[in-house]
């Protein structure tokens, strides 16, 4: 199984709609995560939510390094243990859908903010699909951007 050395890390912000613990590692939110009051957003924008009991939300994450690598398999299992959902649940099939995540996260440099939305395509046939991307900060300074997403 290929190893990543790359996660996609919170950074607090309330501002930014951002939750977690700084450095919580992120996954996609799942239908039964909530944002537990602390934001709204348009239908269009999904969240992410820590991999910890805590399961906070957040907007966005930064892709980091860390210390040593992690495979599909491990982020499966550690998400299925914060969700406390049974590990022999676990299929290829899912584990596939955590390997795609961990694919485009490690694809970016380090220090790039993410986000997920949604994306729906209506012509040949409707299709919601999420979409994990890089997110633009225009409004920063440099200064600004490097205080807030190089820790």
């Amino acid at each position: 199984m290929k190893k990543y050395e790359k996660m996609l890390m919170a950074i607090k912000n309330a501002e930014f709609n951002c939750f977690s613990n700084k450095g919580d590692w992120l996954y996609i939110a799942n239908n039964k995560d909530t944002k537990k009051g602390l934001f709204r957003v348009p239908n269009y924008i999904h969240y992410f939510v820590s991999v910890n009991e805590q399961r906070m939300p957040s907007e966005i994450g930064v892709v980091k390094k860390i210390n040593g690598h992690i495979t599909a398999k491990e982020l499966a299992e550690l998400d299925y243990k914060s969700r406390k959902k049974d590990l022999t649940l676990l299929t290829t099939e899912t584990v596939k859908e955590y390997e795609w995540f961990l694919e485009r996260i490690n694809a970016q440099p380090e220090h790039t903010p993410m986000a997920v939305t949604w994306l729906e395509k209506t012509f040949p046939r409707n299709v919601k699909e999420l979409r994990v991307h890089k997110k633009f900060f225009t409004g920063l300074s440099k200064e600004e951007k490097k205080e807030l997403f190089e820790f």
